[in-house]
């Protein structure tokens, strides 16, 4: 592992030298009052009821009503040529109609999938700033940041991420009030946003002419989710109410498919593999096997977290996508699709204000090296110096020791020379003694 790696390790390890206090696998999602956390690690979706000033990260999304779409096509070969944040924002401003005084988040995505292998189709989500900041507000106050604002558009991704769906032609269509909003993705990736007029109001006027006693928006909403387009659970009284649903979700049948013939028209895509529908209010009941048989596609509702939701809460699945891809985003570093304008303060050293710390105390700590130094050598040397006067004391009494050795070894010797002498002497005079007999 290179040096490099190593320290970013033991930096993300270590607590207060952390960029982000912040924890990838929990996701805390926020819709209105409602909270809900995402253990990604585990699966698993929970109210949420602590403080959201927590190391989980905090997610929104911008309702779809609140975005504004436009594409275009253009050459691949002028892309290399052009800055192309700044021609993707004049194109925009100049072929929208949007207030050019105000300001605008824009996302994009190039989709390089047209039967014209010679361009691409520039697929943006355009979002008032404005409204940004004031459709958060409340959240802002008590908690201070969002770490990712998602857009259904491009949380979609993430299914595919987490494994949820296998790579396919896929076609996710939302009904809203007044439109239908439709979002093609192939092999995982984007290809096409698509609105369409018409959604819910429509079929609610219709219901209403009906003059059903103490019919409102409360009723209706429990009628799709409830009774929907399944006709097993009308009565013989209530079949109008199933015709006038019928007449209208085949109107959207119709939309859905004719929308389907112009992407195979333009687009790289035989066919479209799986369709995922749901409305404003929720998931319409029986609406997927209707249209699975009308239609002729697979087609599901989202209950995307199915797996997850172990206690049958009940989220918003385009609240629960926006929390998986908010967990990717930060698993990965990907923050293109993030519209958050807020985004949390990093830890203190990695602020202003603990930089400055920082600098103070590296300063201080570099004008005092020089007497610290200075100060430690001289401890240093005062050490070595007691050391050696002990090594000094210790060689002194050992020549001591040696000293009376040699003295005493030196008197042995003189009393085992004069005893050679005299030896040497008592020797001289028998060899004397012995010539003299042998001479008698």
């Amino acid at each position: 592992m290179k040096l490099k790696e190593k320290i970013k390790n033991f930096t993300s390890n270590v607590k207060f030298l952390k960029k982000y206090n912040y924890d990838v696998d929990k996701i805390i999602g926020i819709k209105g009052e409602e909270a809900y956390i995402l253990y990604a690690d585990k699966k698993l979706l929970r109210i949420y009821r602590d403080s959201l000033k927590s190391t989980p990260l905090l997610n929104t999304y911008i309702p779809i009503e609140n975005a504004i779409f436009y594409n275009f096509e253009i050459d691949k070969n002028i892309l290399e040529k052009i800055e192309l944040d700044k021609f993707i924002e004049t194109k925009v401003y100049e072929e929208t109609g949007i207030d050019e005084t105000e300001k605008y988040v824009i996302k994009y995505k190039i989709v390089d999938l047209l039967k014209d292998e010679k361009r691409v189709m520039v697929e943006t989500v355009i979002v008032s700033q404005t409204f940004i900041e004031n459709h958060f507000e409340q959240i802002l106050n008590k908690v201070g940041y969002i770490d990712y604002i998602s857009f259904p558009a491009f949380s979609y991704k993430s299914l595919y991420e987490e494994k949820i769906l296998t790579l396919a032609n896929d076609m996710f269509v939302v009904i809203l009030d007044d439109k239908i909003f439709i979002t093609f993705y192939s092999e995982g990736k984007i290809v096409k946003i698509v609105t369409i007029s018409g959604g819910l109001d429509k079929i609610y006027e219709k219901i209403s002419k009906l003059n059903i006693a103490n019919f409102d928006i409360v009723v209706f909403q429990k009628l799709l989710k409830q009774k929907g387009v399944d006709q097993s659970k009308y009565n013989s009284k209530e079949f109008v109410v199933y015709n006038e649903l019928i007449k209208e979700f085949n109107i959207f049948a119709g939309i859905i498919e004719d929308q389907i013939k112009k992407l195979i028209d333009i687009y790289n895509i035989d066919n479209i593999d799986r369709l995922f529908i749901t409305t404003k209010y929720g998931n319409v009941e029986g609406l997927n096997t209707y249209f699975s048989k009308y239609i002729n596609i697979d087609t599901f509702d989202f209950e995307f977290y199915e797996n997850y939701n172990l206690d049958r809460l009940p989220i918003d699945p385009l609240l629960f996508l926006g929390m998986l891809e908010t967990h990717y985003a930060y698993k990965y570093n990907d923050f293109t699709y993030n519209f958050s304008l807020f985004l949390r303060e990093p830890t203190f050293f990695y602020r202003p204000s603990g930089q400055f710390v920082l600098s103070v105390s590296v300063a201080t700590v570099i004008f005092a090296a020089a007497p610290l130094y200075l100060y430690i050598d001289g401890l240093v040397y005062n050490h070595k110096n007691n050391m050696l006067n002990l090594q000094i004391n210790k060689l002194n009494k050992e020549i001591s020791v040696l000293i009376v050795q040699k003295n005493g070894l030196d008197n042995k010797k003189k009393s085992i020379e004069t005893v050679i002498k005299k030896l040497s002497y008592d020797i001289k005079e028998d060899k004397k003694l012995i010539k003299e007999v042998y001479k008698f």
